[in-house]
């Protein structure tokens, strides 16, 4: 069975576009991911679509996508420079113009570049400068 571990959300489909997509593509259907030949993305409108990460080619510098942060710890540069924890990433939302990841707690912090001081791929640890009283 396809999990969500195994896919990467292309977003949600607002036009089709002329891009090469694989032979499958993915929706989410009462829990479970449903595939759909690529023929047929006109048919998926409004729908998020997912396809499955190993169909996707990796970029020749190992750019990552906001998806590879779940797992990842977040600590957030306190106002007198120390480091504290705010939660471990359960899962990131990209449906709106902001991305956000839902913390394991159930707290949502909003991702933005501008954010990220650094990503440390070994420790999985993601550290971060959030607006004051986020």
């Amino acid at each position: 069975m396809i999990t969500k571990d195994d896919l990467l959300s292309l977003g949600f489909l607002k036009r089709t576009h002329n891009k090469d997509l694989p032979p499958f593509v993915f929706v989410q259907r009462d829990g479970l991911f449903v595939p759909f030949r690529s023929e047929e993305i006109a048919s998926l409108m409004g729908e998020e679509i997912w396809v499955l990460r190993s169909d996707v080619q990796e970029e020749e510098d190992g750019l990552m996508t906001w998806q590879d942060l779940v797992g990842y710890t977040i600590e957030d540069e306190g106002a007198k420079g120390e480091w504290v924890t705010v939660g471990v990433i359960a899962d990131i939302d990209e449906s709106t113009i902001n991305t956000l990841a839902t913390l394991e707690d159930g707290r949502m912090i909003p991702l933005h570049e501008d954010f990220i001081i650094d990503i440390d791929e070994d420790a999985h640890l993601l550290r971060v400068h959030l607006p004051f009283a986020l």
